[in-house]
């Protein structure tokens, strides 16, 4: 029997991609940043779990997206 190493095609590739930033925009607009500073985030490398805790110890969003980005 042969081994077949499947590639995905870049397509698939940037759309999982899109959908990933899909995902972590609406995580983001759930912890209640706006809609710019969510897509902002998402697109960065800030880390969601971070956000989370940060939401959730009471911190204001505006020092929450600094302290992010």
């Amino acid at each position: 029997m042969a081994n077949v190493l499947i590639d995905r095609s870049p397509e698939v590739q940037l759309s999982e991609e899109h959908a990933v930033k899909l995902w972590r925009c609406e995580q983001f607009r759930g912890l209640g940043f706006d809609l710019v500073d969510s897509q902002l985030l998402a697109e960065s490398s800030a880390d969601l779990g971070q956000a989370r805790q940060l939401h959730g110890a009471g911190c204001p969003l505006d020092i929450a997206f600094r302290i992010l980005v």
